[in-house]
């Protein structure tokens, strides 16, 4: 990269305390409710909160990380960081959780590795992973 190019590429600080603050919100999150989130046990319910909470911040770790890597993006992230993203986090944590509590196969000890990787992932794809689904249904019709 020349000096030129590198000069004009200016940080954009809210894209940066947003990333920090997403980052800190799932670490918190976690070390709040790291009691309930590993337990020895299995519970027999089948609704179990604290999962959910593991998956939450699993995806906005990736979300930070992605977030963190567009710093050099002159576009605000406002509303978008506000309003879209942690409803979509959501959404996504929601359905990881959701698809590895049905299998008795993995709603075992076997959910915390599934689901940290899954959603860290598609925390991480927040804006590209149906640009991926489409690619994949595009070369399966053909």
């Amino acid at each position: 990269m020349s000096t030129k190019a590198s000069k004009n590429r200016k940080i954009n600080w809210l894209r940066i305390f947003f990333s920090i603050i997403y980052f800190c919100a799932s670490i918190i999150l976690f070390l709040i409710f790291r009691d309930n989130i590993f337990y020895f046990e299995i519970p027999k319910n089948s609704w179990n909160f604290y999962r959910l909470i593991w998956c939450y911040c699993s995806v906005s770790l990736g979300f930070a990380l992605v977030a963190f890597a567009f710093m050099y993006h002159e576009s605000s992230p406002l509303p978008k960081y506000l309003t879209h993203y942690p409803l979509q986090l959501l959404v996504m944590a929601t359905l990881v959780y959701s698809i590895l509590q049905i299998f008795p196969a993995t709603s075992g000890y076997l959910f915390y590795y599934l689901s940290f990787s899954l959603c860290f992932t598609l925390g991480f794809m927040v804006d590209r992973y149906w640009g991926i689904i489409e690619s994949i249904v595009g070369k399966l019709g053909k």
